[in-house]
């Protein structure tokens, strides 16, 4: 569907298995389904997040494929300080 993404950075994301189900029954064959599973993500997830628990983000990312989780001090938005800016 989105052969030019290279990477996918999310901060605050939850795990929804309707999202990953609606995906796959969209994808024309199962080639599709393991490239997007394939492409690197960077997912960012806020201990004090009262919108989004760490662990829904922590299985967004086990079960999306290709996922990598850091967990910041704050709370429901992109990290901004140096070492988080430069893993994006």
């Amino acid at each position: 569907a989105f052969p030019t993404v290279k990477a996918v950075l999310t901060a605050g994301s939850p795990f929804v298995n309707d999202a990953l189900e609606c995906g796959e029954a969209l994808a024309p064959d199962p080639d599709t389904i393991l490239r997007g599973k394939a492409v690197p993500k960077l997912h960012f997830a806020g201990e004090t997040d009262a919108m989004v628990p760490v662990e829904s983000t922590k299985r967004l990312c086990e079960e999306g494929g290709n996922g990598r989780l850091i967990v910041h001090e704050k709370g429901h938005l992109f990290p901004t300080k140096a070492a988080y800016v430069n893993e994006m």
